[in-house]
């Protein structure tokens, strides 16, 4: 027994290549500046005892090399070997086997594109969800609907999701790049797409922090004024958006002034979107598609305005069955159509609203006309699979006229309409070129003359969004614009010389853009953009030059061509990081520049005269910079989400007037202004449930505004005209029934500021007033509470027919509600009527508050076939 073991320790000592792993006891150094590789082979068998098998056609005998090790093992050696002649080797039987490296092959990707449509209507939809199944991978569609997901090569399960339609899940193997279009079908229910069961995706591809969105349903479902919800009602019970007054569409953003937004219906401009003096907006619901809006991190191809962007895509209309929908009031009618023209392929939707408030006036003042109007009309093309025409048409006038008067009355409208081309290159490069307009004229008549004033503007846009792959999205393009701006005219007897000239204004813009978004990683979400804007004045024209001062010490003629530009680069960058599945925190930063501003001393809300100049030499752009943080928080069971958003913004080059001043038919206008600094912050928060028997959102808004002017309020900081720093906001839509909704609108809010007199002292017989501080007053808290009640008459929701009526009350609770506080007069020591402050008397001044509408009821009857 002794003598076997002994015989098999020998063979084990003696026999270094025994077993594979024993060679890895051997100890090797080799340190050679040139050596062949057949020669390396032996020196490496000769201290280890391996032995090397291989193909001529793999190892190079011949080829020299430098190779050193010292005291490595053999594994190590083999490793340093396999490195150096680009072999991989395999120890089988003692055997050292050398064969040639394998080469990994790399990944290949493909990328899935199509549009994301409406399974119904062929509609597409906007900012839907497309991802893949389990992962946090995804996109959304853009404002056409499209999309492109880069992935590997592989099997898939693509959801698909949007809010008020069914989940989809479609399997797909990538193998090329794919195109395919998918179709979500509405959410089989019969209550009100405001309540419609939302898609449960993970935060990251659901939520987009610093932009607000409204669909037409909810607008649709807010209570009504004298029988029409719109659009600046909409926006004014979200966070960071303000209210003028009654009878306003008028609102302020984030401390901006009111012309520092901008209204954009399919990228072209809405200049004053207000009808019957502010009561109504010029936005049909039933016409909208998707309502975005950008308060901060505003994208670089957009612009160019200080406080927000309000972007309003219109739907392409019903490419599968023709629809009739309209809404009948006794003071608004509605009308609104959507075909086919070739199925599957080409649509149009027209919308038609009018007043109809002649039967409250007509028997008794039949001289009057008071009316408003609205044409609203989209055309949309399929080309092929990879283009598509759209052409958007929108026309709305108001006409107050009293033909009996010595002033007839004023006329005011907008005209707008674009034409787009959408464009695939491949399925990663989407482009849209775009021709558009925006008209605003208004026009006092005063016969046979009359006084009006015109901005109109032309552009051209391309843009182009590269889907680089899944964490990477590029959007760049380049926008031009030519604008032509008459600030006011007056025609008299051309024989009669009595009115100065007031010269017409020439501008021109050119925007480059760039932005991209970069996902850094699972988490962590950076966006980086900028935009250039070169602003052009062109002659001819006749400008004047003014001193410290503000008096006139030069007037310069130019004739055609370029006399005065500015150039501006505006940086954007964002940072946003999600926190966990439902929660996510974003730090954004930017800075904007405004070439046109609305030149206005009053704060009326009727006021339709409106002077708007551009920036020239004697009219810096206006600048603002804004740093924002948003957070958000969604909680699945409960169905809702908790936002947050801080900013602070700093404003320059902002105007304001030199008491007194005149801004019509004043060749002088640019020396009445003055230019100043201010600054605002503020804390909104949002608690919003979409969907449930009981829904809606919850709106406070914290915000302060300062300003500071050199020549007023002798030069100290005063408050702004929109400085109100608390502002509340509910909308509640509750299902009494299945046939009944509840819907609720209450807004309350601090007053506006105003300059009242601190004393008054008498000359020539006559109290004149007596002004301390700038906005040394606030006007009381403003609160509305709005109700409805929207009773469907089809007992089955899937009718063809859908019809119901809608009864709303606007200021339920009549509440006073004041727009502006005026002193006059009181005669006979108190008693008898209130006169104007034109009367000489020694009598005192008193002030009187006025406001506009208390408890206004109204029944609509709305049908859709």
């Amino acid at each position: 027994m002794r003598s076997t073991l002994f015989i098999i320790v020998l063979l084990v000592v003696n026999s270094p290549l025994f077993s594979q792993g024993s060679a890895n006891f051997s100890v090797i150094t080799i340190r050679e500046n040139a050596i062949k590789v057949g020669d390396l082979l032996a020196e490496i068998t000769r201290q280890s005892g391996a032995d090397f098998t291989y193909n001529s056609l793999v190892v190079d005998s011949d080829s020299v090399l430098s190779f050193k090790v010292k005291k490595a093992t053999l594994e190590e050696t083999l490793d340093l070997l396999s490195e150096k002649i680009h072999v991989v080797y395999t120890i089988v039987e003692g055997q050292i086997i050398l064969n040639f490296e394998k080469k990994v092959e790399p990944p290949k990707y493909f990328t899935l594109s199509g549009f994301l449509a409406d399974q119904s209507s062929g509609e597409n939809l906007i900012s839907a969800t497309v991802s893949v199944n389990g992962t946090g991978r995804g996109v959304f569609t853009n404002e056409f609907g499209y999309y492109a997901l880069t992935l590997e090569e592989g099997e898939y399960t693509i959801k698909s999701s949007y809010l008020g339609y069914q989940d989809t899940q479609t399997k797909v193997t990538l193998d090329q790049n794919l195109k395919k279009n998918l179709l979500l079908p509405p959410a089989a229910i019969g209550l009100p797409a405001v309540i419609v069961h939302p898609p449960l995706e993970d935060i990251q591809n659901k939520k987009q922090l610093g932009r607000l969105s409204l669909r037409s349903e909810e607008l649709n479902n807010l209570p009504e004024f004298a029988g029409e919800s719109g659009l600046v009602k909409g926006l004014q019970t979200l966070p960071g958006i303000k209210m003028h007054s009654d009878g306003s569409s008028f609102f302020y953003t984030r401390g901006g002034e009111r012309d520092q937004n901008l209204v954009i219906i399919d990228d072209a401009p809405i200049f004053n979107p207000s009808h019957m003096l502010g009561f109504y907006s010029l936005v049909i619901p039933d016409f909208t598609k998707d309502i975005q809006v950008y308060k901060s991190d505003v994208p670089a191809s957009m612009g160019d305005r200080l406080s927000a962007i309000v972007s309003i895509r219109t739907k392409d209309g019903n490419l599968k069955k023709g629809g009739f929908s309209g809404a009948l009031n006794s003071f608004v009618n509605r009308l609104s159509l959507e075909a086919p023209l070739v199925k599957e392929r080409s649509s149009i939707f027209l919308s038609l609203r009018r007043s109809n408030y002649e039967w409250l006036y007509k028997n008794n003042a039949e001289n009057i006309d008071l009316y408003f109007q609205d044409f609203q009309f989209k055309w949309n093309y399929k080309v092929n699979q990879n283009n598509r025409l759209f052409f958007t048409l929108i026309q709305s006038g108001d006409v107050f006229e009293n033909r009996a008067g010595p002033v007839s009355g004023v006329r005011w409208g907008n005209l707008a309409s674009t034409f787009r081309w959408n464009h695939i290159f491949s399925s990663r490069l989407f482009a849209n070129t775009t021709f558009y307009t925006g008209n605003y004229a208004y026009k006092l008549q005063i016969p046979p003359n009359y006084w009006q004033s015109q901005l109109s503007m032309f552009s051209f846009k391309t843009d182009f969004t590269y889907y680089s792959n899944t964490n990477s999205i590029a959007n760049f393009g380049l926008e031009m614009q030519a604008y032509f701006n008459n600030p006011g005219s007056i025609s008299f007897d051309p024989t009669v010389d009595l009115l100065p000239e007031i010269t017409n204004n020439y501008s021109r813009k050119t925007a480059f853009y760039y932005q991209a978004s970069h996902r850094l990683t699972d988490r962590l979400k950076l966006n980086t953009g900028a935009r250039v804007t070169i602003w052009s004045n062109l002659g001819p024209k006749t400008y004047f030059g003014f001193d410290e001062n503000y008096n006139v010490n030069d007037t310069i003629n130019v004739t055609a061509g370029i006399y005065n530009s500015f150039v501006n680069a505006d940086p954007r960058l964002s940072l946003q990081y999600s926190l966990d599945s439902t929660s996510q925190l974003k730090l954004s930063f930017g800075t904007y520049h405004q070439y046109l501003q609305l030149i206005s001393n009053t704060i009326s809300p009727f006021t339709a005269f409106e002077v708007w100049l551009p920036a020239s030499p004697n009219i810096e752009p206006q600048f603002a910079s804004q740093w924002a943080i948003n957070y958000l928080k969604y909680f699945p069971i409960a169905n809702m989400e908790i936002s947050a958003a801080a900013y602070y913004k700093k404003f320059r080059n902002q105007i304001d007037y030199e008491p007194y001043s005149t801004p019509y038919l004043n060749p002088l206008l640019e020396g009445e202004l003055r230019f100043g600094t201010a600054q605002s912050y503020g804390l909104e928060l949002l608690v919003k449930r979409d969907f449930g028997r009981l829904n809606g959102w919850i709106s406070y808004t914290y915000s302060r505004v300062f300003r500071e002017t050199e020549g007023i309020n002798d030069g100290l900081t005063y408050r702004a005209f929109q400085d109100r720093p608390h502002d509340f906001s509910l909308v509640l839509n509750y299902q009494l029934k299945k046939r009944i909704l509840f819907t609720a609108n209450w807004i309350s809010q601090s007053g506006s500021t105003f300059t009242s007199p601190t004393g008054f002292y008498t000359f020539h017989e006559q109290k004149v007033p007596i002004y301390g501080e700038r906005n040394n007053d606030r006007l009381p808290t403003y609160h509305r509470l709005d109700v409805s009640w929207q009773f469907t008459l089809n007992r089955k929701p899937d009718n063809k027919y859908q019809h119901s009526l809608v009864f709303s009350i606007y200021n339920a609770l009549a509440h006073k509600n004041v727009f502006a506080v005026k002193f006059n007069k009181l005669l006979q020591d108190g008693y008898g009527p209130k006169i104007g402050a034109n009367v000489l008397s020694d009598q005192q001044l008193s002030p009187s508050q006025i406001d506009l509408v208390r408890f206004f009821p109204s029944l609509t009857y709305k049908f859709k076939l």
